[in-house]
Parts: C-alpha cells; structure tokens; sequence
C-alpha cells in the first residue's frame, strides 16, 4: 500500500508511519518524565528535527548532481533523506541531549527506543508486504488504441510505472523529469499510467505539452492504483527486470529521488530505502 486516504487527503505510508512513530517516542518520554520539573518532549523533537536535516543533507551531496538549484534541494517535498544517516546523528544528539540533562536519560532514551522500534516494526511490515508484490498481469489500453500486458510490455527489462492525470499540477511538474529519464534510461521501460481519463483528453496533454513518451497507458477503471495501492496521483512504481517491486514512491518526484528508484530497479539487490 502506497498511501492511506483520511477524508480528502492522501498520506503516504512511510510519512503516516513516521508520524506515528514520533508520537509514540514523545508519548513515552512524556509518561517517563512526569516526575521532572523538564519535559523530554523538547528536546526529542530537537534530535527528530537535528536528524531529518542531517540526512538530508547526506541525501543532497549523494545526488548533488541531480540538483540544478537550491531551491530544489530545500523542497522537501520529495522526500529524500538518507536513512543510515538519520540512524547515526540520532544516536549523536540523543547523547548530547543527554549529557547537556543527565536527569532526563531515562526518558530520552526510552522516547527514541519507542520511537525507532515503531518505525522499524512498520518498515518491516512494508517490506515484508513490497516482498509480495510483482509487476501484475494487468492489460491495458494504449493510446494508440492497442491492448497489451504490463510483463509483455516490460520485456525483461527493469520498469518505472508512473501513475498521473492531466488534472494533477505535481504530475504535470514531473513529466519533464519522467521524459528526460526515459532518454537516459534505455534500458529501462518507462510507462505512463494514465488515471480514469478517456484517450482524447490523455492525447491532447500529450500534444500540448509536447511528450513522447514510448508507452502511455490508459487505465479507466484504475486497475493499477488498487493492485498496489494508491489512494491518488501521482505515485510511480519501480521493478526490477525478473519483475519484482524493489522501490514505490508516493506523490512529486524530484529528479535524485527518481535515480534512486531507477538505481535500484536496474540493480539486483532489492533493498529500499523509504522516501
């Protein structure tokens, strides 16, 4: 499952799975530290916050190429953090935090112990639920009017399956980056699955906006979206060439995000990273 809809929004699954994390390591501390005169919840949001900044930094000068601006690199909407590298200033400020207030060790430690396990029962359950998932037997309609498999199509090869619609603005923000991936990515197959839109709106993006693509696919009943569960667009889906899901992004791309997930999907090792 990519996301979870509550009311009119539409959360990704690792971001749902953070939030929840958090509140349980701050409900922790909170509980433990009752009997100060000091709340560890400030200073375990500070090590969340000190973290999430720290592995994004790594994130920025491991793509640092894939960046034209600062801009970009400040747009956290993507997402990208490198995960070993929060783990590790975690464990740093957690220790400064409790050298700087040795009376609330205790309930620090406790808060990231709750916080850090939460998150990595979820994260097991994510993968152990990725491990399952393989490019479906799903047929759709190209907008050239033919019907075709998903694993026809792939040949083989490692695929990017984008979800979209003309109507969302990050899909359109994206398409760009999509367009030049493909070009830069031979070996890759890259297919663009339409969402419950009818082929003449599909085909007059298209020419408006001057993409083309190899493999732009129609889904009017949303087939792929409920396979692997996105509760929207966009969402962009990475295989490996034997057909496995080795990495699944909910909501805007950046470009270094996308490389990622086209690294992983062209390399055998079926590890991910949660963005």
């Amino acid at each position: 499952m990519l996301s979870i809809s509550i009311g009119p929004i539409s959360l990704p699954v690792p971001v749902l799975l953070l939030l929840l994390s958090v509140s349980a390591g701050l409900l922790v501390a909170r509980w433990l530290s009752k009997a100060n005169n000091r709340s560890a919840t400030d200073p375990l949001l500070l090590v969340l916050f000190g973290a999430l900044v720290f592995g994004r930094v790594i994130f920025i000068l491991r793509f640092a190429d894939s960046y034209s601006s600062i801009w970009q690199m400040l747009d956290f909407r993507d997402r990208g953090v490198d995960v070993s590298a929060v783990l590790l200033a975690t464990a740093v400020l957690t220790l400064l935090q409790i050298k700087r207030s040795p009376s609330l060790k205790k309930a620090m430690l406790a808060g990231v112990i709750a916080s850090a396990g939460s998150f990595a029962v979820g994260s097991a359950w994510i993968h152990v639920q990725q491990q399952h998932q393989v490019l479906a037997d799903i047929r759709l309609e190209t907008v050239l009017g033919y019907t075709v498999a998903l694993p026809e199509l792939a040949q083989g090869k490692p695929v990017v399956i984008n979800l979209w619609a003309s109507w969302c603005p990050p899909c359109h923000r994206e398409m760009p980056l999509l367009l030049k991936a493909e070009h830069q990515n031979p070996a890759v197959r890259f297919m663009l699955v339409n969402l419950q839109e009818n082929r003449d709106t599909v085909q007059q993006y298209l020419r408006q906006h001057q993409l083309t693509f190899s493999h732009v696919l129609l889904d009017p009943l949303g087939d792929v979206a409920s396979r692997y569960g996105a509760q929207g667009v966009p969402a962009t889906l990475f295989f490996s060439a034997d057909g496995q899901l080795v990495d699944a992004h909910f909501g805007a791309l950046s470009h270094a995000v996308l490389q990622l997930g086209i690294d992983k999907a062209n390399s055998s090792d079926h590890g991910r990273t949660v963005n």
